[in-house]
């Protein structure tokens, strides 16, 4: 149950983080902020992905 709940809770920091990031980036519409801001994304993604679905493996 705790890593299911953990696991709920990433998920809800990472969306909160992503829709921050998007009303961010309609807002100040500027070319090198759209690559840092992917770059953000998919390093929170990598980050994500490698602590909550690689099931003990290291």
């Amino acid at each position: 149950m705790s890593m299911l709940r953990d696991r709920l809770i990433a998920l809800a920091a990472l969306a909160t983080l992503i829709v921050y990031l998007g009303i961010f980036v309609v807002s100040v519409p500027r070319p090198a902020l759209f690559v840092v801001t992917g770059l953000v994304v998919c390093l929170v993604l990598f980050d994500f992905w490698n602590q909550l679905f690689r099931n003990g493996k290291r």
